[in-house]
């Protein structure tokens, strides 16, 4: 039986995902870097970010069952997002914006130390195996990562919105044309909203 999330919004889910696919999207992830496929963003600047992507969405959308039973409720997936920290690399104290309501953060992988612990204000502090997700309200809760000491670790986000929630508008993140109508669930709920 999968875990619900709980009263206090974050909830732990090992195993999330099986551990030789974690190993393949981490490969994933090195090979972006080596190749330069990677961008920046304003959380961890000097750490490589990757979104928008069909890998990704297929990913996303592929877990979307599983998030769903975790969050007791139909979701509407926004975007999902991969990062390779590196040394040095700091995870700053914030909460995410309207897009992300439910977040589910997947450890990959990484080499050298282990990453440090994701921490959430609500006492929480998880620390992850390559496949373990965290399931959390990423819009009201305050997470951060202390600074990375190892040589690199990857972690995947997905994020989603509840079909009848408030948010349902930020479905897909805008991006509705990247999507076969087949594939994008819930659409009569959100997509005239």
């Amino acid at each position: 039986m999968a875990p619900s999330l709980s009263a206090t919004g974050v909830e732990v889910v090992p195993e999330f995902i099986d551990e030789r696919l974690a190993q393949m999207m981490y490969i994933m992830l090195q090979l972006r870097r080596h190749r330069a496929e990677g961008k920046r963003d304003d959380h961890v600047p000097t750490a490589l970010s990757f979104w928008g992507d069909s890998t990704l969405d297929a990913f996303h959308l592929g877990v979307l069952p599983a998030v769903e039973v975790i969050a007791g409720g139909p979701l509407i997936p926004t975007y999902c997002y991969a990062r390779l920290y590196s040394q040095g690399d700091t995870l700053h104290r914030h909460h995410d914006r309207e897009a992300c309501e439910i977040v589910t953060s997947v450890h990959l992988g990484g080499h050298g130390r282990k990453p440090p612990p994701i921490c959430f204000a609500t006492g929480d502090v998880i620390e992850q195996r390559p496949g373990d997700a965290v399931v959390f309200h990423g819009q009201a809760i305050d997470h951060w990562r202390d600074t990375f000491r190892g040589d690199y670790f990857g972690q995947i986000f997905m994020n989603f919105v509840r079909a009848d929630g408030p948010h349902r508008g930020q479905g897909l993140d805008g991006r509705v044309g990247a999507f076969p109508e087949e594939l994008v669930p819930h659409s009569e709920l959100w997509m005239r909203t």
